[in-house]
């Protein structure tokens, strides 16, 4: 599909020269902007979405038609204003021996070397603060981001104006897709001490036209009592702190959680909802609807998945922004997207002028749940988070994830709290996987074992893998407010 990308559509090039894409000629102190013309779509909206879509005019767009209009003609654009801009990636382009002619007439893409997390943390310690990433100049800087740490290290992520506003667009089409409105007042729980789930997804959730309650993380008790005053009708936050949420209610504040005015649960940062078991439990407790609505990545775009009303996977809101891939991570090879595809998820920017990333690998696995016209009137492929590549378990040769016990812990939730931890060692080949689990207290001891071998029975025929369970006191394994760690390596 990419081989030789600057000969697609080529009669489309000199009339696309001057879109919402990056132009081949700035350079590092020319980041002037340019509106698109009349034949592309504009990135950014003056109103607000119809009922069902933000932006219809690319949200219905096929895939030959955003290939053409749109990928080809700003990946080749992309990839001039970082070869001329990135002395991290002009090295890059050197020793794979890619020459800006290449990029003028025409190469394989798929030639590209892929670019890993590690190397870009490697980057920025080698050349404090920044690294030799950046394309633009540091005038051009608008914001510094810090990722959550999902390698051993924090990533510095730079944006620029521009950089900012694509960012927003793309969690405006997620936040309004998850059936965020105008009419919404939403409280945002998610940390604004430099990760972009807070002040970004913040801007997200206002361009909606949705009244935002800017409340970040901790002093719990407070929150609770500003939703009682404030009435918001939506809150978001990742999955796990509405356990949190939810104990002050009943055990310090003698409050049932759905009499609360809360409706729609906006949740992200960690996997759960995905979850048929999980999510129909939140439900129930707090009589909202909660939605799958925030997946994303701060060293790529802070939100470009969520659900629409049909609950049929994650749409992909990155059209025109990001161009995605599948690979086998065990082979790199590549993997069609289409339905029922399974693999990793790598990223290229389209439209990055600060940091941009070329054949990004997430460490996401996905698999692809359909292509084509959804029941909401989007296009673009649906998919769902299986897990990450550095968090594959593999026991007596099954793969699996730590967010798979969720369901089956989920059963057993007139005894079992939910929470759980994959405990991991060095023993390698695994022939069963430990975990500890928080019984409730109401739970008698001398039940414990039998209900011990009833779980790990469950788990053994619905995830074909051993299991051993130890038990944790109900509340001893914690509930953060930001992303909840599911492994913990044995002591």
């Amino acid at each position: 599909m990419w081989d030789r990308f600057s000969n697609r559509s080529n009669d489309r090039l000199e009339s696309l020269s001057h879109s919402a894409g990056i132009c081949s000629t700035m350079t590092a102190h020319n980041t002037t902007n340019h509106a698109p013309p009349a034949s592309e779509p504009r990135l950014s909206r003056s109103g607000r979405g119809d009922d069902h879509l933000w932006d219809r005019s690319i949200e219905t767009m096929s895939p030959a038609e955003l290939h053409d209009r749109l990928e080809v003609p700003r990946l080749r654009r992309q990839l001039i204003h970082t070869f001329d801009n990135s002395p991290f990636w002009r090295d890059r382009f050197d020793t794979a021996g890619i020459t800006r002619g290449d990029l003028d007439n025409g190469i394989d893409f798929e030639s590209f070397p892929f670019t890993e997390k590690r190397e870009l943390l490697l980057d920025q310690v080698n050349h404090p603060p920044y690294g030799r990433l950046p394309a633009v100049s540091h005038d051009d800087i608008r914001r510094v981001h810090r990722t959550s740490g999902t390698a051993s290290r924090p990533f510095f992520t730079l944006l620029t104006g521009r950089d900012v506003e694509t960012t927003v667009e793309a969690g405006a089409r997620a936040f309004w897709c998850a059936g965020l409105r105008p009419a919404d007042t939403v409280v945002h729980c998610l940390s604004y001490c430099l990760w972009s789930g807070g002040v970004t997804d913040h801007l997200c959730l206002e361009r909606t036209g949705a009244t935002v309650i800017p409340y970040g993380v901790g002093n719990s008790r407070y929150l609770l009592e500003l939703i009682q005053t404030l009435k918001p009708t939506a809150i978001s936050c990742t999955p796990s702190y509405l356990e949190r949420l939810a104990e002050l209610l009943v055990n310090e504040m003698g409050v049932t959680p759905a009499s609360l005015s809360l409706r729609k649960g906006l949740f992200g940062g960690e996997p759960g909802v995905s979850d048929p078991n999980f999510r129909s439990a939140i439900e129930r407790q707090w009589g909202i609807q909660a939605v799958d609505a925030n997946y994303g990545m701060s060293d790529v775009l802070s939100i470009f998945g969520s659900e629409c009303r049909y609950r049929s996977g994650l749409h992909f809101h990155g059209a025109g922004i990001l161009l995605p891939e599948l690979i086998d991570p065990s082979t790199m090879h590549a993997v069609p997207i289409q339905g029922g595809a399974r693999g990793e998820l790598v990223l290229t920017h389209l439209m990055r002028q600060a940091q941009p990333l070329i054949r990004f690998r997430t460490g996401d696995v996905v698999r692809i749940l359909a292509v084509g016209d959804c029941h909401c009137g989007r296009s673009g492929f649906r998919f769902a988070v299986l897990g990450r590549c550095d968090d594959m378990i593999v026991v007596k040769g099954v793969n699996l994830f730590p967010h798979a016990f969720r369901d089956v812990l989920a059963r057993f939730s007139d005894r079992l709290t939910g929470a759980y931890r994959v405990v991991l060692d060095d023993q390698m080949p695994r022939r069963f996987v430990r975990l500890r689990v928080e019984v409730r207290s109401s739970v008698e001891d001398h039940r414990r074992a039998e209900l011990a071998r009833t779980v790990e029975r469950s788990i053994r025929d619905t995830l074909q893998v051993q299991a051993r369970i130890t038990w944790a006191q109900e509340g001893s394994l914690g509930r953060n407010q930001g992303k909840t760690q599911l492994t913990e390596t044995a002591v």
